[in-house]
């Protein structure tokens, strides 16, 4: 039986996470001295493939018994899967990072519960709303923007699927991106207030959006027979793809420019779903798989130590020495919370079977 993960895709799911996390050294070495100056733009491959797997279990509903459940609660139920999928990693994270802040800044108890206070946005997944006060943990603002973009979006798709997909999310991806580009120049610094939103959610419905028409496309593109040759191009267009985008990211600050590298990505990403390459079984491996559920643990868990560690790393000390600390803290950090999160999932009936005993009639 075909393994369901896409060994590809999880690969660069920690190859983009890496590079956020080395982005966020601007915070560490100054804006200057930062390690992929551009690195920001790796959250439009996680919306992408946020948006093409939404699809794809859309797709996988509707071809099977039409639903017991009315679309509101078959919606809530989607949302309720997505947040559990990464419920452990966030928690842990979050909690790991309030203890980090305390400490590095040296806060009183009083300290702590205004920062606890300040940041209790975060710990509910929807500061994206508007309700944003402050917050230790900024990358939170993507999982916020992609739940609040996929409730509206989810059953939109479920009610009026042909018209969305082939009208609607198009055309959406489109204009949204134009008026950023208008308005803005660049899609990045999601917490612009543009007046009824936050920019990050703009983004995000677009390229939510703009993985809707990847699925799609992915779909027809599967579906012809491509012999050697051609799955040879498509595997050395993919790399060239990924490597124009990355060597990007690291050269570029953000600017107009990025829409293209956006466009190619999402070229990329298509090719990369449709399983195609030649090379796509070097990625079917555990390695692969176990580096993509990593991912999620190191993206929630860095951002702490770079606004953080220069208040207790020595002024003499060199920039790399600096990373070096800093990759150590957030790989050593991720690590713990991958495996709290692993024993969670593994035991959480009989933890869940142990509090309902306790709390309940």
């Amino acid at each position: 039986m075909k393994n369901k993960r896409n060994g590809r895709i999880d690969f660069l799911r920690f190859v983009f996470a890496l590079i956020v996390v080395l982005h966020h050294t601007r915070y560490l070495l100054g804006y200057e001295n930062t390690i992929f100056i551009g690195g920001s733009m790796g959250v439009e491959f996680f919306f992408m493939v946020s948006g093409y797997l939404m699809l794809a279990s859309i797709e996988r509903i509707s071809a099977g018994p039409a639903p017991q459940l009315s679309l509101g609660s078959e919606t809530l139920g989607f949302l309720k899967r997505k947040v559990k999928g990464i419920c452990p990693e966030f928690i842990f994270s979050w909690l790991a990072g309030f203890i980090v802040v305390i400490v590095l800044q040296h806060q009183s108890f009083t300290g702590a519960l205004k920062l606890f206070i300040s940041s209790f946005w975060e710990l509910t997944l929807v500061k994206m709303s508007g309700i944003y006060i402050d917050g230790f943990n900024g990358v939170i603002w993507y999982v916020s923007s992609m739940l609040l973009c996929m409730a509206v979006l989810y059953p939109l798709l479920r009610r009026f699927p042909d018209m969305m997909k082939k009208i609607i999310c198009p055309l959406a991806a489109l204009l949204l991106m134009g008026f950023l580009c208008q308005t803005e120049g660049h899609p990045r610094n999601p917490t612009v207030w543009m007046g009824l939103t936050y920019k990050g959610n703009l983004r995000a419905f677009a390229e939510l959006c703009m993985g809707i028409v990847c699925y799609q496309v992915t779909q027809k593109f599967s579906a012809v027979s491509w012999n050697r040759f051609s799955r040879l191009l498509i595997e050395v267009l993919q790399a060239v793809l990924y490597i124009g985008v990355i060597v990007y990211m690291y050269l570029y600050k953000p600017m107009t420019q990025d829409y293209f590298f956006i466009a190619l990505l999402c070229i990329a990403v298509m090719l990369s779903f449709s399983g195609l390459g030649a090379g796509s079984w070097l990625f079917d491996n555990r390695l692969s798989y176990a580096l993509g559920k990593f991912s999620t643990a190191l993206f929630f868990s860095h951002l702490y130590y770079a606004q953080n560690l220069n208040r207790i790393l020595p002024g003499t000390m060199s920039n790399t020495g600096k990373v070096a600390v800093y990759l150590f803290c957030a790989f050593a950090t991720a690590l713990m919370i991958q495996v709290l999160s692993d024993l969670l999932r593994k035991n959480g009936q009989n933890i869940e079977r142990a509090l309902k005993r306790v709390f309940l009639v």
